[in-house]
């Protein structure tokens, strides 16, 4: 216990005489996180007279002892503490006792009368959000307004945020000039937070013709007082270069982490995303562990890490199924992938992958889209084989600029249509395949210059080709028709001896037809010789 010994003497001593210092005790219990203590000499310094309603209530409250808090609040009312009738406004709207919010309404008007800002505040909110109040929206509005200024008045200044803002955005109370006139009258009295509302005023055309300079000077004001907002703001603006500044990556950092360390969740998360790109995921995870905003490419990024980096498939699964619920479309392939492959601890389930990859699909994910192609055109997941669904599925995923499924839909085009218009639409989506990542569909292309098929016939490009796809990938097949290159003199001086090596090298990496291009070739040989 940090509660000092002495004091405690001390105020047990005087309460004797001076029963407001059972309250005082209280508050040292209170403030120590002993709300048990603390209601026992709240209970005192009531039970002698002492108007301490408010703080009894409150410590019933953090005990969820909700019934006694209620009682307290009444009692303290009907013996006219103030800051009792805003509490009992706020049980009345948030459900301590069944939500009567014309209930509510009136606690707070009776404690604002009294001179408590936040119920004056609070009345506003009830207001302005239009808690079902039966006025017409925009009386709600004005409602509001009244009782925020109220509040000011009572001392409450960062309302003038509030007030500032509807007279800035509500198209039926639109008054520019009366939102700076507020914004300043805040900003005088110390809410240094309304530089970053003034700037934003100043340096967007918007709400008046912008003025970059007035804008920036309050921007810079904002960022001198380590306003959180302000400092977010600049970052952006050094990173973009708005507003005719400089654009600076180095200053966009430091003010971006100088944002994020006080907690602005923009910062953070754009922070978490800037370590993420760097491959400082301890770092990233940081970031995105304080921030608060429920942003689906968060919960991606948080779950990658946690499965590729940490290996920590118990929390990936959980931000995982956090994207998907957001309809994410990247988080419910991946879950789909997981449900067929045993992965992320989830047992293997075809028939919800196959849901899941038509869920993806129908978002747009290109990967989703392939997969389910894929099952139609094969009969995988236990589905009827269906070529016009296969190729619609295909012909979306080529869209989304999917690899593997450029390299299918070339291959149906170049295999089964066959028409000069169907090899050039094959040699065209074999090249995207290729530089989208496909690596073997080199191969293909090189079969359309050594056919002339979607493209002029080139022998020697396709000798090429083949040789990319067997030095860099090791692909069997390429390999096998740098054999038959070598054996026929396609692109190349015709010669069996480099022809049998290479069919043995296709045979080493998979390609077992080589074994009987080899037995070929050595027959042509025995053939010259004789």
């Amino acid at each position: 216990m940090s509660v000092s010994n002495d004091k405690i003497e001390k105020y047990l001593k005087l309460a004797k005489k001076k029963p407001q210092y059972y309250a005082k005790l209280g508050d040292l219990y209170s403030d120590d996180g002993d709300f048990k203590t603390a209601t026992t000499y709240y209970q005192k310094a009531v039970d002698n007279g002492v108007l301490a309603y408010t703080v009894l209530g409150d410590t019933w409250g953090y005990r969820s002892q909700y019934k006694k808090a209620f009682d307290a609040y009444t009692e303290g009312a009907n013996k006219g503490e103030a800051e009792c009738f805003a509490r009992l406004g706020f049980c009345y709207e948030t459900g301590y006792v069944k939500i009567d919010i014309q209930k509510a309404i009136e606690c707070y008007a009776k404690a604002s009368d009294l001179g408590v800002a936040a119920a004056a505040r609070s009345l506003g909110d009830l207001y302005y959000f239009n808690t079902p109040i039966e006025d017409s929206k925009i009386e709600n509005v004005k409602n509001a307004l009244n009782y925020y200024e109220r509040a000011f008045y009572l001392g409450d200044i960062e309302v003038a945020k509030k007030i500032g803002f509807i007279y800035l955005n509500n198209e039926e109370l639109k008054d520019v000039p009366k939102a700076i006139e507020w914004y300043e009258k805040g900003l005088s009295l110390g809410d240094s937070s309304l530089n970053f509302d003034l700037a934003y005023v100043y340096l967007n055309d918007r709400f008046v013709p912008h003025d970059y300079k007035k804008g920036l000077k309050y921007l810079l004001d904002g960022v001198h007082l380590n306003d959180p907002e302000s400092l977010y703001m600049y970052a952006r603006v050094r990173e973009t270069g708005m507003y005719k500044v400089e654009p600076d990556k180095k200053a966009y950092i430091y003010y971006l982490k100088k944002a994020a360390a006080l907690g602005q969740d923009d910062a953070l998360l754009d922070l978490g995303y800037y370590y993420y790109n760097k491959g400082k995921y301890d770092d990233a995870l940081d970031c995105f562990a304080q921030c608060e905003l429920e942003v689906v490419g968060l919960y991606w990024a948080i779950a990658t890490i946690c499965e590729e980096q940490k290996k920590d498939y118990k929390n990936a699964l959980r931000y995982y199924q956090a994207a998907m619920e957001m309809d994410f479309p990247d988080a419910i392939e991946r879950m789909a992938e997981a449900y067929l492959g045993d992965e992320l601890g989830l047992e293997k389930d075809e028939k919800t992958a196959l849901k899941l990859f038509k869920r993806a699909a129908k978002l747009g994910n290109a990967a989703a889209q392939y997969n389910l192609g894929m099952a139609y055109a094969c009969g995988y997941y236990g589905v009827t084989p269906d070529k016009d669904k296969a190729l619609h599925w295909l012909k979306q995923s080529v869209k989304g600029e999917n690899s593997s499924a450029c390299l299918q839909v070339g291959l149906y085009y170049y295999y089964t249509v066959k028409t000069k218009v169907a090899y050039k639409k094959a040699f065209s989506l074999f090249t995207d395949a290729y530089n989208f990542g496909e690596y073997e569909a080199i191969i293909n292309i090189g079969l359309c210059y050594l056919q002339g098929n979607g493209v002029k016939e080139d022998k020697k490009e396709a000798v090429k080709c083949f040789k990319t796809a067997a030095e860099k990938y090791s692909s069997g097949v390429a390999y096998h028709n740098l054999g038959i290159c070598y054996e026929n003199g396609f692109g190349v001086r015709k010669d069996y001896k480099k022809a049998i090596e290479m069919y043995g090298k296709a045979v080493e990496n998979g390609e077992k037809a080589g074994l009987e291009a080899i037995k070929r070739v050595y027959l042509k040989m025995n053939v010259n010789q004789a």
